[in-house]
C-alpha cells in the first residue's frame, strides 16, 4: 500500500489544496518546487498525476505517515472516498476530504456539513475492522453529534451459496420494496466489521468506485457469519444525505423510499427501523 492522500498543504500560504479542486497546472509547479505538505504528518508530498491512475500526492520519503487512524491507501480506496466528496458535496454547506475532527482526534475520508448545521462523516473501507475499534470509532463520531456513514468497497461483498438470491416474497411481512432497485433477498456472508455495523444501523451500504453504484442490505437476521437481507442495487447518483428523525439525528441515510416501516405499523420492527426512520433520497 502506498502512503499518499488526496490533500495537500501550500507550504508557503498554509491553503489547503485537494485533488479535482486545485488546478493540476498549479500542483505540478508547486510539487517540482517542493512546496506541498502533508496535512496530518507535515513531510513533504509530490504529485503523483498520471494517465491512469486518480490523481494523488504521495510522501516523498518511505517513512510512514505519522497519522495511524486510516486505512491504508489503494487505488480503490482513494477512488471511493474522492466518488463521495464529488457527489455529497454537491448539496452540502462545507465538505472536505480528509478532514480533521480535533474533538476525537478522528480523520474522516470525507466530512458534510449540511446548511442545518448536521455534519457526516463519509468513511469508505475496505480492510477488516474488529467490532471493537468500529464502535471505538463510532461512538466518538456520535459523541460531537457527527452521523457516521461506512461505505464498504465491494470487494468485501460476498453472497452466501446456500442461500442463493431470489425474489421477495409477495406475503413478506416487512413492508419494503418487491420490485424496485433490483430487489431480492438471501444470504450473504459477513465478517467483524459487517457485523459491528449491522448490529448498530440495520443495514449495510457496498459502494462499486469504479461503475459509481450502491448495494444496500437491509438486515432481516444475522446468525454466525451469515446475514440474512433485502438487497437493493442504485447509482450512487440517486442517494442523498437527510435528516428526519428528531430523537437521533443525522441517522436518515438510506437510499431506498419506504425501505422501513414507519412510526405505528403493526408490522414487527427490523434493526433497521429501530435505528433509522424512512428517508427518501430518489
Amino acid at each position: 500500500m502506498e502512503n499518499t492522500t488526496l490533500v495537500a498543504i501550500r507550504a508557503d500560504t498554509g491553503e489547503r489544496l485537494a485533488i479535482g479542486d486545485a488546478d493540476t497546472d498549479l500542483l505540478r509547479t508547486l510539487s517540482d518546487a517542493h512546496k506541498l505538505r502533508c496535512p496530518h504528518c507535515d513531510s513533504l508530498l509530490m504529485l503523483k498525476a498520471g494517465n491512469v491512475r486518480l490523481h494523488h500526492f504521495a510522501h516523498v520519503t518511505l517513512n510512514a505517515c505519522s497519522y495511524a487512524d486510516h486505512e491504508p491507501e489503494s487505488d480503490r480506496h482513494r477512488l471511493g472516498k474522492y466518488r463521495l466528496y464529488q457527489h455529497f458535496r454537491r448539496d452540502a454547506q462545507d465538505a472536505a476530504l480528509e478532514r480533521w475532527l480535533p474533538q476525537t482526534d478522528q480523520r474522516a475520508d470525507c466530512y458534510i456539513a449540511m446548511p442545518d448545521g448536521q455534519g457526516y462523516a463519509l468513511e469508505f473501507q475496505q480492510v477488516n475492522n474488529t467490532i471493537e475499534h468500529w464502535n471505538e470509532r463510532h461512538t466518538l463520531y456520535r459523541g460531537i453529534n457527527v452521523c457516521d456513514i461506512w461505505f464498504l468497497g465491494s470487494v468485501r461483498y460476498q453472497e452466501s451459496a446456500s442461500e442463493p438470491l431470489h425474489p421477495i416474497s409477495p406475503y413478506e411481512p416487512m413492508p419494503v420494496p418487491r420490485e424496485a432497485f433490483g430487489a431480492l433477498t438471501g444470504g450473504f456472508r459477513v465478517r467483524e466489521l459487517e457485523k459491528a455495523i449491522v448490529a448498530a444501523e440495520g443495514q449495510l451500504i457496498y459502494l462499486d468506485a469504479e461503475s459509481e453504484m450502491l448495494t444496500l442490505l437491509l438486515m432481516r437476521s444475522l446468525a454466525g457469519n451469515t446475514l440474512r437481507a433485502y438487497r437493493y442495487v442504485l447509482p450512487l447518483a440517486s442517494a442523498s444525505l437527510a435528516i428526519t428523525a428528531e430523537a437521533n439525528p443525522g441517522a436518515a441515510f438510506n437510499p431506498v423510499p419506504a425501505a422501513v416501516p414507519p412510526s405505528g405499523s403493526s408490522a414487527a420492527p427490523s434493526a433497521a427501523s429501530r435505528s433509522r426512520s424512512p428517508a427518501s433520497s430518489i
